[in-house]
């Protein structure tokens, strides 16, 4: 077996198959969502889900994307010459190797010296002995091109539109030209693997056809109607430093295009086709890699396949059957935030976004942002397929901005935030799938560094798993990335109730991430337990001396992060009945970290010690994870500390912070777990005003020209449910943080922990009506929205008991299977 072959072992569809048998559970006995939605709620939806604009993408940021998880394409929509960018999730630089630093263990030299306040000599040594080798990870890098070039289609059109349908996921893209009306969808099918591009025009169609890449391939005509393009990634820089770059190695890959025309004729011309009067042409592309076949023949017998499975049906077969996939995933869950029909409904995408940029609002805008969000984790993850990186699966570069990496010090995170609350929690799995990849070199590194058991995962992880410190010491010294994912382990459990899930996935992995910090932890003279080396993720503070530095000693976000685990492990524990010992040394050891602090501007501390900030404004807000995603800090248990996390948000902005979409993202979620509708709709409007292209494309900053990040579009999503429907900490919140420029709406099919599904509608502030459906039997804590109270919880024979807590909120059992409608007064 080949060395790919083996590394494609780590994703096989076997374990995928098995996963989706753990996490259906919660589905399996769930009703149309249709049909319990519009039962327990009087409010009709309507679609607004439409991407469209009057002219085509000018620039790849601005184009549309399709993807299956597997494969994707970013659409431009131009008249004369189309181009499809096409993108493989798994065409990555680099090959599987050991990358720990021959020097690892004289890390615990680097935390002797941080003990002993040398910070700036622990930093010098840190970079010698603990970063990576090389230094660099691999990245992510484009499939290619696919050029259509269109006889007598002139420059200027008329009828233009280009659009994206979120309820269907095609993109299309019609007009008029020399007298003729053409009509072209483009749309990514995961039940056949194929990318369907359908071409129609009202006279016969002629065309030129190209498949092409930046660097390292080769495209050639097979048979008439068949373009193959092979190759390889390869690092886009010259090696200079063995110690800092790739070797010139990569994942090999094949790329078809068949071309399937109705009348007309289709021929080769040199490397590239030639359709001539056609009346309709049906363009079928697909790709494989070794890093999931064997060889270059399993490349092309997989493409074959493909395409031999696509060919087989009409093209209104592949629409449909696209259209019934895809809609398993997107009619789960609906939002609507108007009281009417759209009042800008007449308005292009661009030019709504235009309004918004100029200071006006968009309610209707915002719900299309939430479905988009939607979208593309629909579109970037898959069953069978990697997660979502920096940018999803779309990616036009060779040396794309941050390697489009899987960078696990938030944005990993946040790219599946809302894959439970939004009713995607079968699309969480992936997140998992990488998780698992890294416990291999994890594991070593963990040993090599700190004498571990367990393993670890620094800031950045790749296709390969790897798991050292990358970049340079300020980013790349974070051993939290595993324990960070591990989390969404437990948070999949929480939002199921699938004991089967925890017991067979969640808790051996946090175990392990609970093992490694049992033995990482090292004791203070004052007996906490410290951690380090280590960071505030990519933030620096000033010493006594005026100077800067970034390693430290147990930063707020460690403690905060490790505390979760230990807490997740103590109750997987209880649940479970099982490693009691365990348990008891992970409850003994959380008593031993340090307390979170107040600092001396009032605001939540970042590091231990209560130093002075190098940038105020910083995008990372990583104090704050205490807050959201995790609930260490909460309004109603921890009040002083929930006072100095506002007071932290409020210095961050005031200084520039929320400067790049996720940061701005992770902000609304913040104020919406304050129960501040208004700060939290404040920073989503700045969201979209600041960090959102035309397209609404999230990015990496405020300038025109900021490289697209999809983190910021998924965690702006989940921000908008965080304000609709909360459940932690043991209790369920409607509208817990609903902004008077919401008054009338509703929303369906959202999920909150305990393994509820919910709707809910509401008019002039005020909920009117709700429906929860359980997927297990339990009790229930409900609260009712600022200035309401539960009057009743019924299912279809009678009202239930109701146990009250406070003014708001009540207890309720609920049986599996059945919904509940709640009353409110």
């Amino acid at each position: 077996m080949g060395k790919m072959a083996r590394i494609r072992r780590n994703w096989s569809r076997r374990r995928f198959l098995r996963d989706a048998t753990l996490a259906g559970a919660v589905f399996s006995q769930r009703a149309s969502l249709h049909a319990w939605s519009t039962e327990s709620s009087d409010v009709a939806f309507t679609s607004e889900h439409v991407l469209f604009f009057d002219q085509p993408a000018a620039s790849w940021p601005d184009a549309l994307p399709i993807g299956n998880g597997r494969l994707g394409a970013m659409v431009f929509g131009k008249p004369a010459g189309e181009r499809l960018q096409l993108n493989e999730e798994t065409i990555w630089i680099g090959e599987r190797r050991d990358r720990n630093n021959p020097q690892a263990g004289r890390t615990p030299e680097v935390r002797a010296l941080l003990m002993a306040g040398k910070i700036h000599e622990a930093e010098a040594l840190a970079a010698e002995v603990m970063m990576g080798v090389p230094s660099r990870l691999p990245c992510y890098q484009t499939l290619g091109d696919l050029w259509i070039d269109f006889d007598g289609v002139p420059a200027e059109v008329t009828d233009y539109r280009l659009e994206l349908d979120l309820d269907q996921a095609i993109v299309a893209t019609r007009f008029s030209a020399a007298g003729a009306q053409w009509k072209r969808e483009v749309f990514s099918s995961a039940p056949r693997n194929v990318i369907v591009a359908r071409i129609e025009c009202s006279r016969p169609i002629s065309l030129a056809l190209r498949l092409d890449r930046p660097a390292h391939s080769a495209t050639a005509v097979h048979g008439i109607d068949r373009l193959v393009m092979t190759g390889a990634a390869r690092p886009a820089r010259p090696t200079t430093d063995p110690s800092t770059e790739e070797r010139q190695v990569g994942v090999q890959f094949r790329a078809e295009v068949k071309a399937v025309q109705e009348g007309g004729s289709v021929r080769a011309r040199g490397n590239s086709l030639r359709i001539e009067n056609a009346r309709a042409v049906t363009l079928l592309i697909t790709a494989a890699t070794d890093f999931r076949e064997k060889d270059g023949p399993g490349m092309a017998a997989a493409c074959a396949r493909n395409l031999r499975a696509a060919a087989a049906q009409t093209y209104g077969q592949l629409r449909a059957e696209h259209i019934a996939d895809y809609r398993r995933y997107r009619s789960r869950a609906n939002l609507r935030l108007l009281d009417g029909p759209d009042p800008f409904r007449d308005l292009s995408t661009s030019q709504r976004m235009e309004r918004i940029r100029n200071g006006g609002e968009d309610a209707g805008l915002i719900s299309t942002y939430f479905q988009f969000g939607r979208y593309m984790l629909i579109s970037s993850s898959r069953h069978g397929t990697l997660p979502a990186n920096l940018q999803g699966i779309w990616n036009e570069s060779l040396d794309p901005p941050w390697g489009s990496k899987f960078t696990v010090n938030i944005n990993a995170e946040m790219n599946y935030w809302m894959a439970e609350s939004a009713n995607l929690a079968d699309l969480h799995m992936q997140l998992f799938d990488l998780l698992e990849s890294t416990r291999s070199f994890g594991s070593v590194t963990a040993r090599k560094y700190f004498s571990a058991r367990g393993f670890v995962v620094n800031h950045n992880t790749d296709i390969w798993g790897d798991s050292i410190p990358v970049d340079y010491v300020q980013a790349g010294v974070w051993p939290m990335g595993a324990a960070w994912l591990s989390l969404h382990l437990f948070s999949h459990y929480a939002y199921s109730l699938n004991t089967e899930f925890l017991r067979e996935r969640a808790y051996p992995r946090l175990k392990e991430i609970a093992e490694f910090f049992l033995d990482y932890l090292a004791p203070a003279p004052d007996g906490t337990l410290l951690s380090g080396p280590s960071q505030s993720p990519e933030n620096r503070y000033k010493l006594p001396d005026g100077t800067t530095a970034s390693l430290c000693m147990s930063p707020a976000m460690d403690t905060e992060i490790i505390r979760a685990v230990f807490d997740r492990v103590s109750r997987s524990s209880r649940i479970l009945a099982v490693d009691d010992a365990l348990r008891a040394q992970a409850e003994a050891a959380a008593r031993r970290l340090p307390q979170l602090k107040i600092g001396k501007t009032g605001a939540l501390q970042e590091w231990n010690d209560d130093y002075d900030e190098t940038e105020p404004g910083h995008r990372h807000i990583s104090h704050l994870f205490a807050l959201y995603p995790d609930h260490q800090i909460t309004l109603r248990e921890t009040p002083e500390l929930a006072e100095a996390a506002r007071t932290a948000i409020l210095r961050r902005l005031a200084n520039g912070g929320g400067s790049t979409g996720w940061s701005r993202a992770w902000i609304v979620n913040c104020w919406a777990r304050l129960e501040d509708g208004e700060a939290a709709y404040a920073n989503l409007l700045a969201l979209l005003r600041n960090s959102t292209r035309p397209n609404l494309f999230d990015i990496c900053g405020t300038k025109a020209n900021s490289p697209f990040q999809i983190d910021g579009n998924l965690g702006g999503a989940a921000g908008i449910i965080e304000m609709l429907l909360q459940s932690h900490n043991g209790v369920v919140r409607f509208l817990p943080a609903l902004p008077p420029a919401w008054p009338t709406g509703s929303f369906s099919g959202l999920r909150a922990r305990g393994g509820l599904e919910i709707s809910c509608a509401w008019r002039s502030g005020k909920a009117t009506r709700a429906a929860l459906r359980a997927s297990a039997r339990g009790r229930v804590a409900v609260a009712a929205p600022a200035g309401q109270r539960i009057l009743g919880v019924m299912d279809r024979k009678q009202s239930l008991p109701l146990s009250p807590i406070d003014d708001r909120t009540i207890e309720v059992q609920l049986e599996a299977g059945t919904v509940y409608r709640v009353q409110f007064s």
